[in-house]
């Protein structure tokens, strides 16, 4: 006799009923998913603006190398003449003697000369460069080098186009490295760009996210919530030629780009209360009346910031072992993370933590508190003689925090509902308190100790901090109290476009060009490079 064939009982079935497990609910304005079978709501992010937002920052880094058609609209543009020659023919000489080409898609012309034969003052690039990344403002760069503004400018152009072409011809190889295991730190940082005329004084002020490795200082990725690929009033036309306006933000064609409905929307929270990341990931984020959405460029949404960046970080260590995560306090990181990253979290192979601490301590305090650090680890070594003093700490640790006393099960969900104060810090992070959010209660207290211990957000704060104090435009704008919460700045920038301009700049420099006190560039502990690069490396290279 034949057993009854067995069937895979869905969440739809359990309910008593064929029709789909989940449901859209809430205002037409904003949507989440609940789940009928536990009931659970879960925030609705469009799968397309994701994609969208990965396309922008996975871009310079798969444009290949070599001289292509120029027409970034056209199918050669992604194709060199060196390996696609058939897209092209020869099309005489420029005025230099190099050959001119012909695209066969577009009808766009290009010469194969290089990029700095075509400057008249390319003896100034390096002076240009090396002015930038020393805090030096844009009139002062030109009173010392005699050049005028626009020549300034135009050099700034340039640079950033070689810096570009250069990082991306050395993290192209990334995806394919034995990384081993990464411990990365993700943080964000505002930038303020000056009201651009005296009708709306308004500034202009955004986000930019940043990764940095914790073991060698390398900045992996730096992205601005900027998408200067199409402005604002162009895209509010398009929302409203497409009908964008009448559909939830998670269902519209372009939900991750800010237009003026969402401006209006954001104007309904309480006045003079700015918040650049949403606690409520349905909400509307805060935008408060001195501020004013850029006309050159449009504002990426932040939750979809994070998720591309998130993204992006996937594909370029693909090949890393076991990834642990520190971030910031910002609501969404960790969700972010997770969601990109889902494969690793099941496969065990990624940690999340969240870090909070003391950022506005004196000195004096933080000299304190690590003198307190101090006498607690002579305490914990006291305590356990036979053991490694490290592992001494971390036993120490366990036994006056509770966990060695908790269930393992216990141990996870406070960690990711309260945190735990870990004691032994340091001195740029008084007052450390970490959530562990990928506490599976498969692991040791002593391993989990080791993650709380390891967790930090030094390298990617110090990279933020070098910004400030490298690039004049980027320093933090003084207010005024006749302004109330308005600001304006001296050597601020007028022109979005330059915020994200000088970040590629510094990021190639800091970690290509600047040593360390061990004589190595970041470049050079991740394996990119085998010596410091010289500025001319960067400037000339094709």
């Amino acid at each position: 006799m034949e057993s009854p064939p067995t069937w895979k009982i869905s969440a739809a079935d359990r309910l008593g009923t064929n029709r789909p497990p989940y449901r859209v609910t809430g205002a037409s304005t904003d949507a989440s998913l609940f789940c009928k079978f536990c009931g659970v709501h879960t925030v609705i992010k469009s799968n397309k603006a994701v994609w969208e937002e990965f396309d922008r920052h996975l871009q310079a880094l798969a444009l290949p190398h070599g001289h292509r058609c120029s027409n970034q609209a056209c199918s050669n543009h992604s194709r060199p003449l060196d390996s696609h020659p058939e897209g092209y023919y020869r099309h005489g000489a420029n005025a230099s003697g190099e050959a001119r080409f012909r695209c066969r898609e577009c009808r766009a012309t290009f010469s194969t000369s290089k990029g700095h034969a075509r400057q008249r003052t390319s003896h100034e690039n390096k002076t240009v460069f090396q002015l930038l990344v020393a805090k030096v403002a844009l009139a002062r760069i030109a009173q010392v080098t005699g050049l005028h503004p626009k020549t300034v400018y135009d050099k700034i152009d340039f640079i950033y186009g070689q810096c570009v072409k250069f990082v991306a011809d050395r993290e192209r190889r990334l995806p394919d490295m034995p990384l081993g295991d990464m411990r990365l730190a993700t943080d964000m940082q505002d930038y303020m760009v000056n009201w651009p005329t005296k009708e709306m004084r308004k500034t202009i002020q955004f986000r930019a996210i940043a990764t940095s490795c914790l073991n060698t200082g390398y900045v992996l990725a730096c992205h601005p919530q900027l998408d200067l690929r199409i402005d604002t009033l162009e895209v509010h036309r398009l929302v409203e030629e497409c009908g964008d306006l009448l559909r939830k933000p998670a269902f519209r064609e372009f939900a991750r780009l800010w237009n003026f409905e969402d401006y209006a929307r954001s104007m309904s929270l309480p006045p003079h209360t700015f918040g650049p990341t949403r606690e409520d990931q349905e909400g509307p984020e805060h935008m408060t009346s001195d501020r004013q959405l850029p006309k050159q460029g449009a504002m990426v949404h932040i939750d979809y910031l994070m998720i591309g960046h998130f993204k992006y970080l996937r594909h370029l260590l693909g090949r890393a072992d076991h990834v642990y995560f520190s971030l910031d306090a910002d609501p969404g990181l960790p969700t972010a993370v997770l969601a990109t990253w889902v494969d690793r979290a099941m496969a065990r192979k990624i940690d999340v933590a969240v870090m909070t601490f003391d950022k506005g301590v004196t000195i004096d305090e933080k000299n304190r508190r690590v003198l307190e650090a101090a006498k607690l680890r002579a305490l914990a070594e006291a305590a356990y003689p036979d053991l490694h003093p490290f592992k001494a700490w971390l036993t120490y640790f366990l036994m006056i925090s509770g966990f060695d006393r908790i269930s393992r099960t216990e141990r996870g969900e406070v960690l990711r509902k309260y945190g735990v104060d870990y004691p032994f810090i340091n001195k740029s992070e008084p007052g450390k308190r970490v959530f562990l959010f990928t506490d599976d209660a498969r692991r040791s207290g002593l391993e989990i100790a080791t993650i709380l211990h390891d967790t930090s957000l030094h390298q990617v704060d110090r990279f933020f901090m070098q910004v400030r104090r490298s690039i004049a435009g980027l320093e933090r704008a003084p207010s005024y109290p006749r302004r109330a919460s308005r600001k304006w700045y001296l050597y601020g920038f007028y022109s979005p476009d330059m915020v994200e301009k000088m970040l590629v700049i510094f990021r190639t420099y800091f970690n290509y060009i600047a040593k360390g006190k061990d004589g190595n560039t970041p470049a050079m502990r991740l394996g990119l490079a085998k010596g410091a690069i010289r500025f001319e490396d960067i400037l000339y290279f094709e």
